[in-house]
């Protein structure tokens, strides 16, 4: 293990999940055990997965690029995962493009190489599908987009919960060991987070937009319980979910029902 506790044997792990790397050259749908849904890899990036950054789209098309290094608030990234919604796809000579909307900025462009042969017999992933997918950061100052490794349906919209609990933590975790590496005190956090220009305010965009999703998503007459959104949303304080609650109320996105405990989405 490195000594930022994010590396081991060639894997990356956040909060509990991990993803192993292929160094083999798999470059189609691959189904995965039970019928899975399809994995498409990409012929033509070799790099080995180790440390990938969980993100939003948001965070991506706002880093910074100094020499020749994307930073995300001074943290370098280039191996990233994000999910999203599929917008766009488009078949090219050598290769597939996509457009990825996770809703907390415009989409981003992400492009799955595969060589000529491969292009002609491969089939895009459906618009309108949820995806996850791991790449590397490309581009300049004006356009970033994303070099797929790999890219998968979502078999359960739970990995998109799952992905925003990761993402959380990663960039909190980051953050720490950034802070001790330079000698900063970590108690300077909690006064950061107060500022709305604050990698913290995308925390809080994400946790947001996770539990309206799953507010929207309740069939129930009386609406979704913070309880069981407390159950789902197993890596957050029930202090935190409140807080999304009452934004969310305030901002008229979601209102309460049979009490202070339900609640269903407005739209």
């Amino acid at each position: 293990m490195s000594e930022s506790g994010f590396e081991r044997d060639g894997s990356s792990t956040f909060g509990g999940s991990s993803y192993q790397s292929s160094e083999g050259g798999g470059d189609s749908y691959q189904p995965s055990e039970g019928g899975a849904a399809p994995m498409l890899k990409a012929q033509r990036p070799r790099a080995r997965i180790q440390n990938i950054v969980p993100c939003c789209v948001n965070q991506l098309l706002t880093s910074t690029l100094i020499a020749d290094v994307f930073k995300i608030r001074g943290i370098v990234v280039s191996q990233v995962s994000i999910v999203g919604i599929i917008r766009g796809a488009e078949k090219a000579s050598n290769h597939i493009r996509y457009k990825i909307d996770d809703m907390t900025s415009k989409p981003i462009e992400a492009r799955v190489w595969l060589g000529r042969e491969k292009a002609k017999q491969m089939t895009p992933l459906p618009v309108g599908v949820y995806v996850k997918v791991f790449g590397i950061l490309k581009g300049s100052v004006e356009t970033k987009s994303l070099e797929v490794l790999k890219i998968h349906v979502l078999e359960d919209m739970n990995e998109f919960t799952v992905h925003i609990l990761e993402t959380v933590n990663a960039h909190m975790m980051l953050e720490k060991a950034q802070q001790a590496a330079t000698g900063e005190s970590a108690s300077v956090a909690p006064s950061e987070m107060n500022d709305p220009s604050d990698n913290k305010e995308d925390r809080l965009d994400l946790i947001r937009k996770e539990v309206l999703r799953l507010i929207l998503e309740c069939p129930l007459q009386e609406g979704k319980s913070i309880h069981e959104l407390q159950t789902q949303l197993s890596g957050l304080s029930v202090e935190v979910i409140k807080q999304a609650i009452d934004y969310l109320t305030f901002e008229g996105h979601i209102y309460p029902t049979v009490d202070r405990e339900h609640f269903k989405s407005a739209d």
